[in-house]
């Protein structure tokens, strides 16, 4: 069992080890952020510009039917003119006006119908139109947020690597050989699985990093300083204000 002296060594280069590992933790939280951030950014200029490319579609769509319509009824309205013409001509023959006027109203519904119809579109293309405005001012919002996100974050990502490099070179120093390998292997894997939180203070007999109330012997043991003592609950190495 290490001795008092021992073991408050242990402790103080601990507690300056966790004190450099939580700002660590931090900033690689942030590295693995950054990249993140930039795949959600790209992802909703995507979605807004796959919606863009939609309704350019269908307005091109729309556009094309309506033409279609427009060529059609020009083409029907110029045969009842015709026919009109051939029936006027043809009075005479019962049969063949009558023929001629069947047809004739035919027509007349065919192009009422296609009027209707080409109302309704344009209706559409107007609607579109003014969706299409929006989402291009949206869509070109989008792509000069990520232009200088994309620019922002290729800086501050290798400001933040500079840091946590320059902070894993100062992490070696104060771990030096000061630190049994026990002890050490024991503060790395609470420090993986309690993300960056090795340690916690134990104050009025309370964890502070689970917050769980400990039982009066773990406070007579830690107080004793004689050896490393861990939470029963979420297992980080506990320590006084005072050690």
């Amino acid at each position: 069992m290490p001795d008092l002296r021992q073991t408050l060594k242990t402790l103080k280069t601990l507690k300056s080890l966790q004190e450099l590992d939580r700002d660590l933790y931090r900033l690689q939280d942030e590295l693995k952020r950054f990249p993140q951030e930039v795949t959600r950014k790209r992802e909703k200029l995507r979605v807004e510009s796959e919606r863009l490319a939609e309704v350019v579609k269908k307005l091109t769509e729309t556009k094309v039917r309506l033409k279609e319509i427009e060529d059609l009824t020009t083409g029907q309205r110029v045969r009842v003119r015709k026919l009109e013409h051939e029936a006027s001509e043809s009075r005479a023959d019962a049969a063949l006006l009558v023929a001629f006027q069947h047809e004739i109203r035919g027509l007349k519904r065919d192009i009422g119908e296609a009027e209707e119809e080409g109302l309704g579109m344009l209706g559409e293309i107007e609607r579109l139109s003014a969706e299409r405005v929006a989402l291009q001012a949206v869509v070109a919002e989008l792509e000069k947020e990520f232009s200088l996100y994309s620019t922002n974050i290729d800086k501050e990502s290798k400001h933040t690597m500079d840091r946590a490099q320059a902070m894993e070179r100062e992490r070696k120093k104060r771990v030096g050989a000061e630190l049994p390998p026990d002890v050490l292997g024991q503060y790395e894997k609470l420090l993986a699985s309690r993300e960056g939180q090795a340690m916690a203070e134990l104050d009025k007999r309370v964890c502070q990093g689970c917050y769980v109330s400990v039982p009066n012997n773990i406070y007579v043991r830690l107080a004793r300083c004689t050896e490393l003592v861990h939470c029963p609950s979420c297992g980080r190495i506990l320590f006084l204000r005072e050690a």
